[in-house]
């Protein structure tokens, strides 16, 4: 077989009230909004094996992980799910398999054959999605690349119902286009997925590859059945590279007004912060994920008053 998708590298490839007064204004009812549930990727404290985030997430307050396929497999499944279990550390999801259109290295049914074997190991931590990149188009025409994604789907999804996992298909930017994935907008995913019509694949809403999508806001509350998992990271210009990402709040992507509007829509899952970052990886992992779980909890909101 094939090398995986999982061992595609990431490296290499140059996150006032004003009180009313009580006779001047009508009391304000308030609206429940699920909490925030706060991940954080194993692809952002690139350096750490699993053994260090486990302990540091747990310290820093956040409510679950994401693993990342190369860093499980060093780790090894089966120790990571005692771990994780140890802990109390749920996993928000893993990432990646697909690739079924042959451009990230697999044929049509070694990526089969290698999703399946994901959705085995998402099993068995206990991830809640299973992130998949369609693959790039590899020579093939657009329609033809559809095809060959929907069908994998296809296959994939009874397996991942029947292992109670959910698959998340991630569009991304076109700088991505080469190596991961020839889905870039909504509407190309959004038709996508209304093809498959499977209750066990959604999307992957990754702030970073979406967030100048036309009338983004407005059309959360239609995206939030489809969602299962939405993906923090912001940036600071058009990419320039797989690798500039930035931390949440260091850039322009209007992450608060996104994070409250899926919450206002009555998204419940989870918020996972996934920063790919050269600059970031060198940084001291620590500080870096205790200020990114405050910022991204001081932009999110646990209610709302209507009048």
């Amino acid at each position: 077989m094939s090398k995986p998708i999982s061992k595609i590298s990431i490296q290499g490839t140059a996150l006032n009230l004003e009180t009313a007064g009580f006779l001047s204004h009508k009391p304000t009812a308030q609206i429940s909004v699920a909490p925030l549930k706060l991940s954080l990727n194993q692809l952002t404290t690139l350096r750490w094996s699993l053994a260090d985030e486990v302990g540091q997430l747990k310290q820093a307050g956040f409510d679950a992980i994401g693993l990342w396929r190369p860093k499980l497999s060093q780790f090894g499944e089966e120790r990571a799910a005692e771990a994780l279990a140890r802990a109390r550390l749920p996993v928000s999801s893993l990432s990646f398999a697909g690739g079924f259109t042959g451009g990230c290295g697999l044929s049509y049914l070694e990526a089969i054959e290698d999703g399946c074997l994901a959705i085995d190991q998402a099993r068995l931590v206990g991830a809640k999605t299973l992130i998949i990149v369609g693959g790039a188009t590899n020579g093939h025409t657009t329609n033809h690349s559809q095809r060959l994604v929907v069908d994998g789907l296809r296959q994939l999804a009874d397996v991942a119902e029947q292992a109670q996992v959910t698959l998340s298909v991630l569009p991304m930017h076109p700088i991505y286009s080469k190596r991961w994935t020839f889905l870039h907008s909504l509407e190309q995913t959004l038709s996508l997925l209304s093809r498959v019509n499977h209750a066990s694949v959604g999307l992957a809403f990754d702030t970073y590859h979406l967030w100048q999508e036309p009338r983004l806001i407005e059309r959360i509350p239609e995206l939030v059945s489809l969602t299962k998992i939405v993906q923090l990271s912001d940036c600071h210009r058009a990419p320039q590279s797989e690798v500039d990402r930035r931390m949440p709040g260091d850039g322009l992507i209007p992450l608060p007004e996104l994070i409250q509007a899926f919450q206002s829509a009555g998204y419940a899952g989870y918020f996972d912060i996934q920063v790919w970052s050269g600059n970031v990886w060198k940084m001291n992992y620590p500080h870096l994920i205790e200020q990114a779980h405050a910022t991204v909890k001081a932009m999110s909101r646990e209610t709302t008053s209507v009048s």
